[in-house]
């Protein structure tokens, strides 16, 4: 079971990959004819994987990000796959597909209990760290660009906060006055545009509770979503909802989450390339196990929920496709005062 987000606005994105847990694969010592290991060895995942196997329990999502989370692992997306001894080639396939698909390094960590393996992989693009309880250390590899924290706070309300773009890394002070928990995520740029790279939480992390929201259509859930942080509603609109489609499909078939999968490149110039120019363009992407578990991803990520929430948006359009696992892809994209070029 796993979910991805990113989310970016005027070429915004937020994917949701419900496939966490992925599967685990068996990480055996790396041959050292090898030219490099598939994952490099987290002590730390291996630690949630070895208390995963012992519970001989599939935990949902949230749950298993949550346990990434509270063991200080930033790394994002996270993914795992559970099996049993004797199945290395299975996990060896699949540590290959999660690298071929990925747009930065992994880390991963194998758990075993009797027979039992899990293996739990993640995408490292990037880092948050805690230097102290106010201050925040931000990283991110060099194929990644143009970083930005979205915090959200004890109220609930998401704000973004500038990143310096040079050197090896940034630090960040957070205001005293902001409740805890909160929950961070740094957005970066990088092969497939724009997404949360790292996530971290400071103070305890709750439990995610399922939003009665995300169990409505796309439509009706963008509308009592954006009601809720004051934002005007939205006109569905054919154009958008056509290329919503499209991307959907592109997420499906290419199994990667991001905003530019074509030779187009990111949302606003995919609409130019299809006769549609508009003052402000956003999209956020996701794929999960079921429609409602990507909304629900979408809803409960900072920088998604600032992208849909977004008040300076006037149309929007929806495309929803299932992959070859059955997985649900969905594609929010919206724009501001959308016209046909001439």
């Amino acid at each position: 079971m796993c979910v991805a987000l990113c989310a970016a606005t005027a070429s915004a994105d937020a994917t949701t990959d419900e496939d966490s847990p992925n599967e685990p694969a068996e990480v055996e010592e790396t041959p050292s004819e090898q030219p490099e290991p598939l994952c490099i060895n987290d002590k730390r995942l291996k630690d949630v994987a070895t208390r995963l196997a012992e519970d001989q329990e599939i935990p949902a999502s949230p749950e298993l990000v949550r346990a990434v989370r509270k063991a200080g692992v930033s790394a994002n997306p996270v993914y795992a796959k559970f099996g049993i001894t004797g199945e290395t080639e299975t996990f060896r396939r699949w540590l290959i597909d999660l690298k071929e698909k990925s747009d930065g390094p992994m880390v991963c960590g194998r758990g075993r209990s009797g027979q039992r393996v899990v293996l739990i992989a993640a995408v490292q693009a990037g880092s948050l760290e805690m230097v102290n309880p106010q201050t925040v250390r931000a990283e991110l590899i060099d194929t990644f660009r143009s970083p930005y924290l979205v915090v959200r706070h004890g109220s609930k309300e998401a704000r973004r906060v500038a990143v310096g773009d040079e050197g090896p890394g940034s630090v960040i002070s957070l205001p005293a006055e902001w409740g805890r928990p909160l929950f961070m995520q740094l957005v970066a740029t990088g092969p497939n545009g724009p997404r949360p790279i790292a996530e971290q939480w400071v103070g305890t992390i709750p439990r995610s509770e399922p939003s009665r929201m995300s169990s409505q259509s796309p439509a009706s859930w963008l509308l009592q979503l954006r009601r809720a942080s004051g934002a005007r509603s939205l006109r569905d609109n054919r154009l958008l909802a056509k290329e919503a489609n499209f991307h959907a499909q592109a997420v499906c078939e290419s199994g990667k989450i991001g905003h530019e999968l074509d030779p187009y490149g990111d949302p606003e110039a995919r609409l130019l390339s299809r006769g549609i120019e508009a003052r402000v363009v956003g999209e956020a992407v996701a794929r999960a196990k079921t429609l409602s578990e990507a909304l629900h991803g979408i809803e409960d990520s900072p920088s998604h929920r600032l992208t849909v929430t977004d008040e300076r948006f006037t149309d929007v359009g929806y495309g929803v496709a299932k992959d070859d696992r059955d997985r649900t892809c969905v594609v929010v994209l919206l724009a501001s005062w959308p016209r046909k070029v001439p």
